[in-house]
């Protein structure tokens, strides 16, 4: 708790009944019980055996009363995000230490990140010089609007069926006279700096949907020395994707229900790998994921590493929209 508490305050010191330690720890408690609504959380919370197991948490013996949701909006729309951010690696960097999820690591040796973009917000008119822009015709009446937009690059540790969120990057531009708008891939190559700052000897393995299956990525995981399992579409990178059919057919037939890979696929200086897995979905079709990863591929290891690509999913369900019920007020 001592962490919470050296959080720096921004409101003015005479006026203050809690401190960060009280606002941030009532925070985390909504999050960590499902609650979905600010008014929710004031509403549950202020009942005297709460309010007295709060107290004994934080070492508070004077604790009469949970901070209203209001106060807690204030002190967070004025708390500098970076404060937020020490506190998250410090979670993060002591969960790692106490090794209790070493038995989640790719193939024993790398932690699994997930790399996603997500909306915030839209606008239909300017929200300020950051705004990400799109414009869209309208079928009916022929006339071009623009839409505004605020995005966000989440990179999130996966674990089991748990995710935990472990840097972010916004995808915003510079200023509203961009030639080029900001997007995914450069937000990507600003967010690989900050956790390999944060995390600089966590053997880390990237895992991306096929827009991450690019050269850019590939040169970035090399020099930070990660791995990487992204999903891969045909036509991503048609020199590989005509190989990796060609040798696909003349090495293996393939039938429901089976795994096909082929290793050491040339790319300009490297060397990739693939996997393929047809399953059958739940209202009985089938449907192939491919993957292409850096990880040498074997019998013993291709379901494990599949397994791995396919969590990515998790980024939507645990993490996305869990974030976007947190914010709810």
């Amino acid at each position: 708790m001592n962490n919470l508490k050296k959080v720096a305050d921004h409101r003015h010191q005479s006026y203050i009944t809690y401190g960060p330690e009280v606002l941030l720890f009532t925070m985390m408690l909504k999050n960590m019980t499902g609650l979905k609504s600010m008014r929710n959380m004031s509403e549950s919370f202020n009942k005297e055996e709460c309010i007295k197991n709060v107290g004994k948490v934080l070492g508070l013996d004077s604790l009469e009363e949970l901070p209203h949701y209001d106060t807690i909006n204030d002190f967070l729309s004025g708390l500098d995000v970076n404060e937020l951010e020490k506190i998250r690696t410090y979670m993060i960097k002591e969960l790692l230490k106490k090794r209790s999820l070493e038995s989640y690591r790719i193939e024993g040796k790398y932690w699994g990140v997930i790399i996603d973009g997500t909306g915030l917000h839209t606008f239909h008119e300017k929200h300020c010089k950051h705004c990400l822009r799109r414009a869209y015709t309208n079928k009916e009446t022929g006339e071009t609007n623009v839409l505004y937009m605020h995005h966000v690059l989440e990179a999130k540790l996966v674990v089991g069926d748990m995710v935990f969120s472990i840097a972010s990057e916004f995808i915003e531009n510079e200023s509203e006279n961009v030639s080029k708008q900001d997007c995914e891939l450069k937000a990507f190559d600003r967010l690989a700096k900050k956790i390999k700052k944060i995390f600089k000897r966590l053997p880390i393995c990237i895992l991306g949907d096929s827009l991450y299956a690019c050269e850019t990525v590939f040169n970035l995981c090399r020099a930070h020395k990660w791995k990487y399992i992204c999903r891969f579409k045909e036509g991503r990178i048609k020199s590989i994707s005509t190989e990796f059919k060609a040798i696909k057919e003349l090495e293996q037939s393939k039938d429901q229900n089976s795994l096909v890979w082929v290793n050491d696929i040339a790319y300009k200086d490297r060397t990739v790998n693939l996997m393929e897995a047809t399953m059958k979905t739940e209202d009985g079709k089938s449907k192939e994921y491919v993957f292409i990863t850096d990880i040498k591929i074997t019998k013993k290891n291709v379901e494990r590493l599949i397994a791995a690509g396919r969590s990515r999913w998790k980024i939507e369900n645990q993490g996305f929209n869990e974030q976007k019920i947190i914010v709810t007020i």
